[in-house]
């Protein structure tokens, strides 16, 4: 019986820690051109609001958290790996999703941004077809 509710609590862990990981790509769409808009800011703030428990670390906090992480990694291949191994289709496509509004935020798609969402969606093994369709959700 002990077993159930420990399993279900390092499953709620792990859900909250690939949100996390899924603001951490966003952020860097957000940074691919080395100026974060505060248009960007905003919409990560409500991201972080929305989609992680703000109870003991503010948004700001966690956001501070997340471009601290950013300007240390090397790579953002670890990211990807753990949303690859972790979730479906459907949720790697929402995340491709709040990659493209990210981007056009400040109605400015940079080519540097498209370039680093383009890159993580082929890692997440995402069609073409799809990351189009996703982007013209937010073109307009």
């Amino acid at each position: 019986m002990f077993k159930f509710f420990k399993k279900k609590e390092v499953e709620e862990k792990k859900m909250k820690n690939l949100k996390l990981v899924s603001l951490c790509l966003a952020f860097e769409v957000a940074n691919a051109d080395d100026d974060i808009d505060s248009k960007e800011i905003d919409l990560l703030l409500d991201k972080i609001k929305e989609t992680l428990d703000t109870s003991v670390l503010s948004e700001k906090e966690i956001f501070n958290a997340i471009k601290e992480e950013s300007e240390n990694r090397i790579s953002f291949y670890d990211i990807i790996h753990d949303i690859n191994v972790n979730l479906e289709k459907k949720e790697k496509i929402k995340i491709l999703e709040m990659m493209w509004e990210v981007a056009y935020a400040d109605n400015i798609l940079n080519v540097d941004e498209e370039r680093i969402i383009k890159r993580s969606a082929d890692m997440l093994g995402i069609k073409p077809s799809i990351v189009l369709q996703t982007k013209s959700k937010f073109k307009a």
